[in-house]
């Protein structure tokens, strides 16, 4: 659990840094395994969200490439457990998790496009 706060926070940092100024087009390891989660959480039954599940699912697929085998998997475990907490998740911890959902997922997918509409020269929606 102590790995999935660290690895929450460090995305946090990492997701405020960028706003700041122009982010990395490809994720570090604790901004895709705070991706993964996010994608547990977008498709959980009780906290789905379809439109921020597609967009967090291409984000996965996309940053999955060059990955070493265990962050790949931690990824996966990530996804699943947050899946598992939200289906199951009580009034209070649902709060939290949606807030997540709705703070640090958006960013993340944020970032990443609009990163990728700024290499590509294409306006943004999201500036």
């Amino acid at each position: 659990m102590r790995f999935v706060t660290a690895a929450l926070t460090a995305a946090a940092l990492a997701v405020s840094a960028g706003s700041a100024m122009a982010a990395p087009a490809h994720l570090n390891d604790s901004q895709f395994l705070a991706a993964n989660r996010c994608l547990g959480l977008a498709t959980s039954r009780s906290l789905a969200a379809p439109q921020d599940a597609a967009a967090l699912r291409k984000l996965v697929h996309d940053q999955s490439f060059g990955r070493v085998g265990f962050v790949y998997d931690r990824g996966d475990e990530l996804r699943d457990d947050a899946m598992h907490d939200a289906d199951r998740a009580g009034s209070d911890l649902r709060v939290r998790l949606t807030a997540e959902r709705d703070g640090l997922c958006h960013s993340l997918v944020a970032m990443t496009s609009t990163t990728a509409a700024a290499s590509q020269g294409t306006p943004s929606s999201l500036r």
